[in-house]
Formats: structure tokens, C-alpha cells, sequence
């Protein structure tokens, strides 16, 4: 297998599992814009996996979920310590 067959299939098992990984982000986080930059992050770290390569189909989805979740609860943590500074530190409108 060359490298550029290699990279073709990766990006065509990422390709398989997008939607699903987008799907699990924003029935977490319940917003389109923090559910797509999730499932981004999902969608890299399942691409530096070498184990997501070798897995089956039902593994591989499995994964998928697993990086969804934990990317979505990630992104939701940050989303709740920027509010937290905000409320910390509220602005004066003359300010």
C-alpha cells in the first residue's frame, strides 16, 4: 500500500464516521456551531489513532462516539470557564 492510497482510506473511514461524530457533538452540546468544531476535534484525534485504521466497522464507531463525547464535554467545559471569566469580570458600558 502506498502513501497515497493510505491517505485515501483514512480520509474515506474519517469520511464514514463524520456525520455520526457531528450527531453525538450536538446532542451533547445542543448548539451547531460548538457541535461542528467537536466533531473536528473528534474527527483529528480518530485520524491519530492507529488503532482507528485497523478496527472494525463496529469498533470504529465505538471510537467515534467515545472521541465525540469526550471532545463535546471538552468544548463544553471551555464554553462554561469563558462564561464564568464574563461573569467574574462584568464590563461597564462607559468602560
Amino acid at each position: 500500500m502506498n502513501g497515497t492510497t493510505a491517505l485515501h482510506d483514512r480520509f474515506t473511514l474519517l469520511r464514514n464516521e463524520e456525520q455520526y461524530c457531528y450527531q453525538v457533538a450536538h446532542y451533547v452540546l445542543g448548539n451547531d456551531s460548538d457541535a461542528a468544531a467537536a466533531s473536528e476535534q473528534a474527527l483529528l484525534a480518530l485520524a491519530r489513532d492507529p488503532q482507528f485504521m485497523t478496527a472494525a466497522a463496529e469498533e470504529r464507531r465505538s471510537m467515534a462516539k467515545k472521541a465525540s463525547i469526550a471532545c463535546a464535554m471538552r468544548r463544553a467545559g471551555e464554553r462554561c470557564a469563558a462564561d464564568k471569566q464574563k461573569e467574574l469580570h462584568p464590563r461597564v458600558a462607559n468602560d
